[in-house]
């Protein structure tokens, strides 16, 4: 959670500075900063025209390494999802970061919420890239569900999946609000998309392992920046996964074929651990479950070290 602090140090810092400003410039700061680091890993950045969406990618394509697609959360963009795994993976692998449709610079003009739309437009701008292989594909949140429907509709491209955090088949509407409810909010979408500063603490009890020592004053400016504009659009996303709640329960995400790997932060207020144990429980054979006993649902970037190795060592077997 060191991205938080210093996110939250700068906003202190440069309050003054930026007070007039639509975008604040710690924002913009950050977000160059954070870009930098992906193009020095990543050589590629380009937007591609799918049959139906814009999407936008960052990878690489040295002779000799095996792709891993990585696949963000509902919060933010790729590059600042991932940005604490990109030197440490691409030593070892090709990475494809795409913005998932709806969140970075990835977009469409269809009205289409559902996770599969996600995989298929993926999918397409892989083929467009003139990438063959197959791949690993490693997902967080709800690019973890994302993962998993990419694995349940192209599984014979996929070598090894890994899912961090994610409401796969077990998650329910019921379960989330439940875990709303332990937070102090009504629902789980005032901690994913908070716009109060009441709900941005229940998202910090849910999400964040360290607390942040921030006043209410810049949780509004973060607000502001990283949610109220998305708001609409998150909103919507979560209201089909639960109009479409028994469809994602349904499937198999060929979890009884693929090797996965689950990682969940034990203390995950957002996706509940139980959900990877009744994972690994319906896939022995197939699955492996690390629990990460300090984390939240930040476990990515609570443990980075031991995850980025966890990973590699998985995907290396």
């Amino acid at each position: 959670m060191r991205y938080f602090k210093v996110l939250a140090l700068c906003i202190l810092f440069n309050f003054q500075l930026e007070a007039q400003s639509r975008k604040p410039i710690v924002f913009r700061m950050q977000e160059k900063r954070v870009t930098k680091q992906i193009h020095h890993y990543l050589r590629y950045d380009t937007l591609l025209k799918t049959s139906k969406a814009v999407m936008h990618l960052n990878y690489s394509n040295e002779t000799g390494k095996p792709y891993l697609l990585l696949l963000h959360g509902m919060g933010v963009d790729a590059k600042t999802n991932w940005y604490k795994q990109i030197a440490d993976l691409s030593r070892y692998y090709n990475l494809i970061m795409p913005d998932l449709i709806y969140f970075g610079q990835s977009s469409t003009n269809e009205a289409n919420y559902s996770v599969e739309f996600q995989a298929e437009q993926i999918h397409e701008a892989i083929d467009l890239l003139k990438i063959s292989s197959k791949l690993n594909v490693m997902g967080f949140s709800y690019g973890g569900l994302t993962a998993a429907m990419y694995n349940q509709l192209y599984d014979k491209d996929v070598l090894k999946l890994i899912i961090i955090d994610g409401p796969v088949k077990f998650y329910s509407t019921h379960m989330a609000d439940s875990m709303a409810l332990l937070a102090s909010v009504g629902s789980m979408s005032n901690i994913i998309i908070p716009q109060t500063t009441h709900e941005f603490k229940a998202m910090e009890k849910a999400v964040i392992s360290k607390r942040m020592h921030i006043s209410n004053r810049f949780k509004k400016r973060i607000i502001a920046h990283y949610f109220m504009p998305t708001l609409s659009t998150r909103q919507l996303q979560i209201y089909y996964l639960t109009a479409h709640e028994e469809t994602y329960t349904n499937y198999t995400y060929h979890l009884d074929e693929t090797p996965t790997l689950l990682i969940w932060g034990a203390h995950d207020g957002v996706v509940s651990p139980a959900v990877g144990e009744a994972l690994h429980k319906a896939y022995p054979k197939t699955t492996q479950l690390l629990i990460f006993p300090k984390a939240k649902h930040d476990v990515h970037f609570r443990e980075t070290k031991k995850l980025n190795k966890t990973v590699v060592n998985f995907l290396n077997k």
